[in-house]
């Protein structure tokens, strides 16, 4: 299959499991490196949540009296709920049980809760039941969080389906923000919600790199940095000034 015998093959399984790069069993090899986890919901929320705070803040100001808006799961996203200022009329879907609990204590907010499988990991509806009770269903604007962004791949998740989810919401969103701490600028996970072009607007907590900063602005992706985030002051629009 390999073109190589069964002897060297067995060579270099023996060479590998000297070397520290995996474990002999018998009649093969397991590799030595853990296999990585989407780290759970409370791990995250202890994790920059002082950025993430001030994301939420940001957001939060984005919002207009009898909107109909979706935030999605995520520790980034449960701070614009912690952070929503008081409206008369406000119409919020959500796949997060969390989020639709601190919800239900905002007067002049009704919630919606987009049903499907819970994740455990992250609080969040997915799965096909998710997609469907989206149908016809339209937002004003969506918020949502992702795990990475990333020049060449966009916006991504480490679920699959949750991804799934998002990117049904930002094409029935008429303004997608994209709430990302800066820690998620150069890293892709396993599954894409968006195209860099695919929002409208990326908040974060400080300036990243010149190369997103460039590329947002030749997207006409509008790119805030929260409060705290920098020289430029608060809710700061920046722009590629190259």
């Amino acid at each position: 299959l390999f073109g190589v015998s069964a002897m060297t093959i067995r060579n270099d399984l023996n060479a590998l499991s000297e070397a520290g790069a995996l474990k002999r069993t018998h009649g093969g090899a397991v590799s030595n490196e853990p296999i990585a986890r989407e780290p759970s919901y409370k791990d995250k929320e202890t994790q920059r949540s002082a950025e993430k705070a001030r994301i939420g803040r940001a957001a939060a100001a984005e919002l207009e009296e009898g909107a109909v808006i979706f935030v999605g799961n995520g520790t980034t996203t449960m701070q614009l709920v912690r952070h929503l200022p008081r409206f008369e009329r406000l119409a919020v879907f959500t796949n997060a049980l969390n989020h639709a609990g601190a919800l239900l204590e905002r007067p002049g907010v009704s919630v919606y809760v987009v049903g499907g499988y819970l994740r455990g990991v992250s609080y969040g509806m997915v799965g096909g039941l998710a997609r469907r009770a989206l149908e016809g269903v339209f937002f004003d604007a969506a918020f949502v969080g992702v795990n990475g962004v990333s020049l060449e791949h966009g916006f991504t998740l480490p679920s699959l389906e949750e991804a799934e989810v998002m990117a049904e919401v930002v094409r029935r969103a008429r303004r997608t923000f994209v709430l990302a701490d800066h820690s998620k600028f150069g890293v892709v996970t396993h599954a894409r919600v968006a195209d860099l072009d695919g929002v409208d607007a990326v908040i974060t907590d400080r300036p990243p790199p010149a190369e997103f900063v460039r590329a947002f602005g030749e997207l006409d992706v509008r790119l805030t940095v929260a409060e705290g985030g920098g020289s430029e002051g608060e809710g700061t629009w920046l722009e590629d000034t190259a």
